[in-house]
C-alpha cells in the first residue's frame, strides 16, 4: 500500500514539473524559450516552490507523512495531489510572459500562490474540510477538495500570466482576471455544507457527492479561461 501511495504522489510530482517545463518551453518569455538552461533553472525553482508549498499544506490540516503515509488516507492523497498540481499551475502561470528579470516571475507566482492559500484558509474556516478528509477519511470530501483546488489554481494561474509592466499593474490585472476564484470559493462553501459527512449521512457516495462537484468546479474554471482567451504576449 505504501509503495502504491508513493508511486501515485511521485507521479503527481513528476507531472507537475513536466507541466511547468512544457509551459516554459512553449509559452515562456522569448529568452527562456530559446534557452534550455533557463527552462531547466526555472523548473528547478518550481520544484523548490512545490516543496515549500507542501510544507504549508500541513498548516491547513493535510500532511503527506501523517495523513497519507502513516494513516494510508486515500482522501488526503487525492486532495494533496490536487493541491500540488494547482500550485504548479500557478507557478507556471506566473512564469509566462515577457519581463526584465526572474523577480517579475516570482512576484506573479507568489501573488497567485498567496491568493490560492488564502482561499483554502477561508474554505477551511467555513467548512472544516480538513476534518472531513483527515479525520473522517471521506473520499467524497477529498475529491471535492481536489477539484476546488485545481479550479482555483487554473483561474489564479491564468490571472498571474502575461507581460510585466509594474507591480501595481500586475496586482490590478490579477484581480481583474482572478476574481472568479472567489465565486468558486463561495460555491464550494455552500456545497460543503450540503454534502459533507453528517450523522444522518456519515459516508456520502463519492461519485455524486465527490466527483460530480469536483468536475463542476473545474468546468466553471475552464469556461472562465475560455472567456479570457490568450494572455498578453502569448506566443502564437
Amino acid at each position: 500500500m505504501n509503495g502504491s501511495i508513493r508511486f501515485v504522489f511521485g507521479a503527481c510530482v513528476a507531472v507537475s514539473l513536466i507541466m511547468v517545463a512544457v509551459a516554459l518551453r512553449l509559452w515562456g518569455a522569448a529568452e527562456v524559450r530559446s534557452n534550455a538552461g533557463e527552462v531547466f533553472f526555472l523548473t528547478l525553482v518550481g520544484a523548490v516552490w512545490l516543496i515549500f508549498a507542501t510544507k504549508l499544506f500541513s498548516w491547513l490540516g493535510l500532511n503527506f507523512r501523517d495523513d497519507v503515509m502513516e494513516r494510508r488516507n486515500v482522501a488526503a492523497l487525492v486532495a494533496l495531489c490536487g493541491a500540488l498540481l494547482a500550485v504548479a499551475i500557478i507557478y507556471a502561470g506566473g512564469s509566462l510572459g515577457e519581463g526584465p528579470s526572474y523577480m517579475n516571475n516570482f512576484f506573479s507566482a507568489a501573488l497567485g500562490t498567496a491568493g490560492f492559500l488564502l482561499l483554502w484558509i477561508f474554505l477551511e474556516f467555513g467548512a472544516k474540510v480538513s476534518m472531513s478528509i483527515g479525520e473522517e477519511r471521506d473520499l467524497a470530501s477529498g475529491l471535492r477538495m481536489c477539484g476546488f483546488l485545481l479550479a482555483i489554481g487554473l483561474v489564479l494561474g491564468r490571472a498571474a500570466a502575461g507581460g510585466w509592466h509594474s507591480e501595481s499593474a500586475t496586482v490590478r490585472d490579477f484581480m481583474r482576471d482572478g476574481w472568479p476564484a472567489a465565486i468558486l470559493w463561495a460555491i464550494a462553501l455552500a456545497i460543503e455544507r450540503l454534502v459533507r459527512p453528517s450523522r444522518r449521512r456519515p459516508f456520502p457516495g463519492w461519485p455524486i457527492c465527490g466527483l460530480l462537484p469536483a468536475l463542476f468546479y473545474v468546468a466553471l474554471a475552464a469556461v472562465w479561461l475560455w472567456h479570457l482567451g490568450a494572455w498578453e504576449g502569448m506566443p502564437k
